[in-house]
């Protein structure tokens, strides 16, 4: 059966969750080394990796990329183990000095997971309420060092940890995209938000972890945010499917209410719709109707792009990497027109700003 390896790769994602029960591909090794490659663009390594240990033997990749799977399954476990660990110590250690504090995204997400130490892990999100000082003095009493975003205006102040974790303080339980902003919500986004973290539950692990209707709130924002920004990687919409499948009718409601009040609805349809097409999610278990038209456009650049943009092709050519951004943007207008208008806007004043620059320098690129 021929298909494009988008296609196998979300088949591969579906039997990792119990989906299907079928993998109807053979993909040549030059595929397989692809789909490698995919996975960890979409930092997925270790749920494609429990797919494939459920194939037949004749069915998996070859046999030497397959032990390099295994390998990088084999370390996310034991980095998650890490994670676990460091959340759990944390807490602990803020709850000593009087501070609540719950897990943000990340650990709290994975543990939902139906193999939760499988889920790629990346920095511990840890959310102490208070605001920014109190953040700062928690982190001050600790004698930690190289602190950074030591500003107000950021949702988090983040450092490095003994252990090489990256960890963020959320002063704020999430930033706000430049839509929200210009709809002048994001204060209602935080009035939303912070009361819902009054449901925190211990988790087995040793940290507290928000409720379902927090986790669809915070992450319906910070996935439309990193969308339009730099791009986000299937793992983010795994994420957000698990906890869709884990909510009730009244969490679904109140976060599509909530969706439209902040001028989320288009990206709301369109995140539906890639939920649908990747795994195949039902609709009585979406926030909304989902949107093909809009999807698509998420869709493309989920792949084309990978986790946060990171795996973004770099185009040497300046007048061709000028064109495919502006091309780029303009594909997200219908999602949300007002981002459009405050991004382009934004490139175009810095642009012109910037042209005395390049004529004293002589270069195009600065």
């Amino acid at each position: 059966m021929k298909r494009s390896l988008d296609e196998m790769f979300c088949g591969l994602l579906r039997v990792a969750l119990g989906l299907s029960q079928v993998f109807p591909y053979i993909p040549t090794p030059k595929e397989w080394q692809a789909l490698y490659t995919m996975a960890h663009r979409q930092t997925l390594l270790g749920v494609v990796y429990n797919a494939l240990a459920r194939l037949p033997k004749e069915s998996q990749p070859p046999h030497l990329l397959m032990l390099l799977w295994a390998r990088d399954a084999e370390a996310i476990r034991g980095k998650n183990l890490l994670m676990n660990q460091e959340s759990a110590r944390y807490t602990q250690l803020f709850a000593e000095r009087g501070f609540r504090s719950a897990i943000l995204k990340g650990q709290a997400n994975a543990r939902l997971y139906p193999d939760p130490l499988s889920r790629q892990p990346g920095d511990i999100d840890i959310y102490v309420p208070g605001g920014y000082d109190k953040a700062q003095e928690l982190l001050h009493s600790l004698g930690i060092q190289n602190l950074e975003h030591l500003t107000p205006d950021y949702h988090d102040i983040e450092f490095i940890n003994e252990k090489g974790v990256l960890v963020e303080v959320h002063h704020k339980p999430t930033s706000a995209t430049y839509a929200i902003r210009l709809n002048k919500t994001y204060d209602e986004v935080l009035k939303v938000l912070e009361p819902e973290l009054e449901n925190v539950t211990l988790t087995p692990e040793g940290f507290y972890s928000p409720s379902i209707r927090f986790a669809l709130l915070m992450q319906l924002v910070h996935l439309f945010k990193h969308a339009l920004l730099s791009g986000v990687s299937l793992r983010h919409y795994m994420d957000y499917y698990i906890l869709l499948t884990r909510s009730t009718e009244a969490d679904r409601q109140y976060t599509w209410e909530f969706a439209q009040k902040i001028g989320m609805k288009n990206g709301c349809a369109a995140i539906m719709g890639v939920l649908g097409r990747v795994f195949k999610l039902p609709q009585d278990k979406m926030l909304c109707k989902p949107s093909r038209f809009y999807s698509r456009v998420l869709y493309k650049s989920t792949f084309a792009e990978g986790d946060f943009g990171a795996k973004k092709a770099y185009n040497r050519n300046v007048l061709r990497r000028w064109f495919n951004d502006r091309v780029q943007n303009l594909r997200i207008f219908p999602i949300a027109p007002r981002y459009y208008i405050y991004k382009e806007s934004n490139y175009w004043v810095k642009t012109i700003s910037l042209i005395p620059e390049r004529i004293r320098r002589r270069k195009i690129a600065l």
